[in-house]
């Protein structure tokens, strides 16, 4: 039960973020109705979004999740994020997740998702399939998603989360 309720606190988390920095923005949000999988089919990734970020990105987060470094971790946040929560409250919720998972063992990107857009930023969830070990209480594969905001030419990480199964 506990390890479902570290990812129900992360997951609420990541939702608090998105929701607090899209109420900053004076404009409304515009999400649209189509189902996911015609989201997914119908944009592209902007050039700033390159395989070398997508892969620099994953790599930097293996590292410091199977390192315990929970200050790098809370380093991957872009500005928008980090102001919406404490280091602290972020390692709290890292060490949990290292504690069900223990480590990430291997993956790869596999698709991305427009996840909404306001004003001139558009925001994706960058989806990687990855393995943990067999002492994983979660079992051994799930998802990490990382959602990032793009602005123009520059991006930041908005949220990070882990997915059993």
């Amino acid at each position: 039960m506990q390890a479902s309720q570290a990812v129900i606190i992360l997951l609420l988390v990541a939702n608090l973020v998105a929701t607090v920095w899209f109420g900053l923005n004076d404009e409304p949000v515009t999400i649209a109705t189509q189902t996911q999988t015609e989201k997914t089919a119908e944009h592209e990734l902007p050039a700033v979004i390159t395989y070398e970020v997508r892969d620099r990105l994953y790599n930097r987060f293996v590292r410091a999740f199977n390192a315990k470094d929970y200050d790098a971790l809370y380093d991957m946040f872009g500005p928008g994020a980090k102001a919406q929560f404490s280091k602290e409250l972020a390692n709290a919720e890292f060490q949990k997740l290292t504690k069900y998972f223990h480590s990430v063992e291997g993956g790869g990107f596999t698709y991305s998702e427009l996840s909404g857009t306001q004003g001139n930023t558009k925001v994706y969830i960058l989806n990687y399939a990855v393995t943990f070990p067999k002492s994983s209480e979660l079992g051994t594969s799930g998802t990490l998603k990382i959602t990032v905001a793009v602005q123009g030419g520059d991006y930041q990480v908005y949220g990070i989360r882990i997915n059993a199964g």
